[in-house]
């Protein structure tokens, strides 16, 4: 009985280390089902990003470049908290190329993110993952013209925008960006119903 049972708990982990990455759902087929989550996600997103925009806008206009840079790290948190706590989902933001190694993609997600690298915008819309419990929502972050004062073209930032990120962020591989471009994604997770 007890090899038994250590031959099925084998069999299943191999069966789970094998099992395929999560598929993305184009947002058009998404099933009826998970339609309620990823309305929910969405506008989380929405949320979110409105209102890390806005205080970036208010960070640049107060202090300039210097004082928005502030808001990545100290500020974008906090806002992801309270959206989580008032939609009741996870959320938070990443990319292809990090500034800021806590913003890593979700495992579920990272495999979309790293093949959406190079990538337009318009070539990607939001996409929906199922999750078993949960569902999963990637929007696209599309670089603003705001966004350039920080993650532009390492030559042309301001050179305490630069010794700023270099302090921060040894590693950082987010400059280089143009308004327009795809910058990364706002990632969600919604509990199913």
């Amino acid at each position: 009985m007890l090899r038994s049972l250590l031959v099925l708990a084998l069999a299943a982990a191999v069966s789970a280390s094998a099992a395929e990455p999560v598929r993305p759902i184009a947002r058009g087929e998404v099933p009826e089902a998970l339609a309620p989550a990823v309305e929910r996600g969405e506008a989380a997103a929405d949320l979110f990003r409105d209102r890390f925009l806005k205080r970036v806008a208010a960070m640049l206009a107060q202090g300039g470049p210097t004082a928005a840079l502030t808001v990545c790290p100290t500020e974008a948190p906090r806002i992801a908290r309270e959206v989580a706590q008032v939609q009741q989902v996870e959320i938070g933001r990443t990319s292809f190329r990090l500034r800021n190694p806590a913003n890593a993609p979700r495992p579920w997600a990272s495999a979309y993110v790293a093949a959406a690298a190079g990538k337009k915008p318009d070539e990607l819309k939001p996409v929906v993952f199922d999750l078993g419990d949960r569902v999963g929502v990637l929007r696209p972050i599309v670089a603003t013209p705001v966004c350039k004062s920080c993650h532009g073209p390492a030559e042309a930032l301001d050179p305490e925008v630069k010794a700023e990120v270099a302090r921060r962020y040894p590693r950082d591989q987010a400059t280089g960006f143009a308004a327009g471009d795809l910058r990364g994604f706002f990632w969600v997770e919604v509990k199913k119903r």
